[in-house]
C-alpha cells in the first residue's frame, strides 16, 4: 500500500508559489505531507496559498519577496530557515516572460528584467539555501522547452530557460559528493495566467484556459502537444521530490510531448 504522505517531516520550499504552476506544487507537496516556505512577490495570493497548506495539517511559512533582488533574498531565505528548519526539497519554480517581440523591436528594460527573475532569481534562492540543504535534498528546477532550441520573438525567455538547464547540471555536479539531487522540469505549455498573454488581458482559470482551447492550440504549438493543468505538473515535481537518495541528477524530466 502507497505511503499517503511520502514527504512527512520533510521541509520544502517553492519559489513563485502564488498562482499557477508554483500554486499548484506548493499545494502538493503540503499534501505529501511536508511543511512548505512559499516564495512570491503578491501578498494576497500568498495569503490565499497559505491559508489552504495549513489547512492540510502542515506548517507554512510565507515570504513576499522579489527574487531579482539579492538582499532581499538573503533575507527571505534566512527568515523561512529560522521559521521552518533545514530544507529537504527546492522549487525554483518563480518565472516570468515580459519581452515578446524582434530582438530590434525589444524593450532593453523588460529583456533584462526576465533573465534577471529566471535566472538570477533561481540562482540567488539556491546560493542562500545551498547550506541548509539536508543531505538527500532535491532540487527541482523549472526549465523549458524553449531553452534547448532557438524561437524567434521569444530571445529573453529562451536564453533565460537555457541559462537554467545549464545550471542545473553544474549544480548536480558540484552537490553529488551531498547526494543532492538537481534536475530539470519541463512542463510543457500549461493552463496559467502567463499562458496565451498576449491574446487575453484578463485572467482565466486553468480549466476555463483548458476549455478554451479544447479544439486547437494557439499558433506555434505543434499538434501532438497538449495544453496541462498545473495540477500535472505538480503531480510530477512529488515524484521527482520523494525519489530515492542517490538518484537521477543533473536530468530533464518533462510533460512535453514535442520532442526537443
Amino acid at each position: 500500500m502507497s505511503n499517503p504522505k511520502p514527504l512527512a517531516g520533510k521541509t520544502a520550499v517553492v519559489t513563485g508559489a502564488g498562482r499557477g504552476i508554483g500554486r499548484a506544487i506548493a499545494l502538493g507537496l503540503a499534501k505529501a505531507g511536508a511543511d512548505v516556505a512559499i516564495l512570491a512577490r503578491t501578498e494576497s495570493e500568498l495569503l490565499e496559498v497559505s491559508g489552504r497548506i495549513t489547512a492540510l495539517d502542515v506548517r507554512c511559512h510565507m515570504g513576499l519577496v522579489d527574487l531579482a533582488d539579492p538582499s532581499a533574498t538573503e533575507t527571505a531565505c534566512g527568515a523561512l530557515v529560522s521559521d521552518l528548519g533545514n530544507v529537504d526539497i527546492l522549487v525554483n519554480n518563480a518565472g516570468a516572460d515580459l519581452e515578446l517581440g524582434q530582438v530590434a523591436d525589444s524593450d532593453p528594460e523588460k529583456w533584462w528584467r526576465t533573465i534577471e527573475i529566471n535566472v538570477r532569481g533561481t540562482y540567488l534562492v539556491t546560493r542562500f539555501l545551498l547550506e541548509h540543504i539536508n543531505e538527500g535534498g532535491k532540487i527541482i528546477n523549472m526549465s523549458s522547452g524553449m531553452g534547448l532550441r532557438a524561437a524567434a520573438r521569444q530571445s529573453s525567455y529562451t536564453v533565460s530557460k537555457a541559462g537554467v538547464h545549464i545550471f542545473t547540471e553544474c549544480l548536480a555536479n558540484e552537490l553529488w559528493p551531498r547526494k543532492i539531487d538537481v534536475n530539470n522540469l519541463i512542463p510543457g505549455p500549461v493552463a496559467t495566467d502567463i499562458f496565451n498573454r498576449e491574446r487575453r488581458p484578463e485572467r482565466y482559470t486553468p480549466e476555463e484556459v483548458l476549455e478554451k482551447f479544447k479544439d486547437e492550440l494557439p499558433p506555434g504549438f505543434p499538434p501532438q502537444e497538449r495544453i496541462k493543468h498545473p495540477d500535472e505538473v505538480a503531480d510530477l515535481a512529488v515524484s521527482m521530490a520523494t525519489q530515492p537518495v542517490g538518484g537521477s541528477t543533473g536530468q530533464t524530466f518533462s510533460l512535453a510531448r514535442r520532442p526537443f
